[in-house]
C-alpha cells in the first residue's frame, strides 16, 4: 500500500511538470522583456555619465574667467550699460561695466550652458523670436517702426564677433533662438539690437574694457561697485544740523584776511 501511494505521487509530480502539449514552445516574452528593459537602463545610464563628462571639460569650465563686451542697440543708439536685477547663482553676470563675465559655479552655466539666455535672465532682458523686451519694460517686435524715425522698421537680432574683431570684421547675425547662443571663446563681442535689417552693425561702446576688465565685486550696499555714502551707527546718513526753523545754519562772516569777524585779532596795548 505504501508503494503505490509513492508510485502516484511521483506520477502527479511529473505530470505536473509536464505543462506543455507536445510540441509546444516556451513563453519567452516576459524573460525578453527584463532582458530589454536592463539593456535600456544601460544604455541611459552611459549616455548620462557621458553627457555629464562632456559638460564638465567643454569651455567654459568652473575654473574658467572668461568677458564678453555687451551693448544694446536701438535704430542706432546705444543704451544704457544693463545691470544684474538680482544675485548671480549661475556665475554669468555684470558689473554694469558694459561686459559679461562669465565664471561658471557649475554645470547650470558651464559647457553648452553657457548661453545668452542666461545672461539676459540676469540682467532682466526678455528675448525671443522676433521680440525684446528692455528692462524698464520697453518692448520691440519686428516690423515696428524705430523710436528715432518712424519712417524705417526694425528687426530683433544679436550681433556675435569673434575676440579682435575690428570695424571691418563680419558678425554673425541671429535672429532666431538668441537664448541659445553660446559663450564660446574669451573676448567675444556681442550687440543685441532692434535695427532696420540694412542698418550697419556696430561694435559696442565697451570694447576697450576687455583690455582690462575689472573682476572686483560690487561693494555690499553699492551700486555697481561705487562706494557707498557714510552712515550714522544707526545705519542713517549723517545729517546736517539746522536751526529752529529748519534751515542750515549759516557759515560765520569772516574779514578779509578770512579770520572769523567775530575774533578779536588786535594787539593789546
Amino acid at each position: 500500500m505504501g508503494k503505490a501511494s509513492s508510485a502516484k505521487k511521483i506520477k502527479r509530480v511529473q505530470q505536473a511538470g509536464a505543462s506543455r502539449a507536445p510540441g509546444q514552445r516556451r513563453n519567452l516574452g516576459y524573460p525578453a522583456l527584463i532582458a530589454a528593459i536592463i539593456i535600456v537602463g544601460s544604455v541611459l545610464v552611459f549616455f548620462a555619465r557621458d553627457e555629464r563628462q562632456a559638460t564638465a571639460s567643454v569651455a567654459p569650465t568652473s575654473r574658467d574667467h572668461w568677458h564678453a563686451a555687451f551693448g544694446i542697440d536701438i535704430c542706432g543708439e546705444f543704451q544704457a550699460e544693463v545691470n544684474d536685477v538680482g544675485p548671480d547663482r549661475l556665475g554669468i553676470h555684470t558689473h554694469g561695466d558694459g561686459l559679461i563675465h562669465i565664471h561658471p559655479f557649475g554645470s547650470g552655466a558651464s559647457g553648452p550652458n553657457a548661453t545668452f539666455g542666461k545672461f539676459a535672465d540676469q540682467v532682466g532682458l526678455t528675448v525671443g523670436d522676433g521680440t525684446l523686451t528692455l528692462p524698464d519694460g520697453t518692448t520691440y517686435t519686428d516690423g515696428d517702426a524705430c523710436p528715432n524715425d518712424e519712417q524705417r522698421t526694425g528687426r530683433v537680432a544679436l550681433y556675435v564677433w569673434p575676440p579682435q574683431a575690428n570695424d571691418k570684421t563680419e558678425p554673425r547675425i541671429v535672429t532666431r533662438n538668441i537664448n541659445g547662443v553660446r559663450f564660446t571663446e574669451d573676448g567675444q563681442i556681442m550687440v543685441l539690437a532692434f535695427a532696420p535689417e540694412d542698418s550697419e552693425p556696430r561694435l559696442p561702446p565697451s570694447l576697450p574694457a576687455l583690455a582690462n576688465p575689472s573682476d572686483e565685486e560690487p561693494v555690499p550696499g553699492s551700486v555697481n561697485g561705487s562706494t557707498p555714502p557714510p552712515t550714522t551707527a544707526g545705519g542713517e546718513p549723517p545729517t546736517t544740523p539746522t536751526s529752529a526753523g529748519g534751515e542750515a545754519p549759516a557759515a560765520p562772516p569772516t574779514t578779509a584776511a578770512g579770520e572769523p569777524s567775530g575774533t578779536d585779532t588786535s594787539v593789546p596795548g
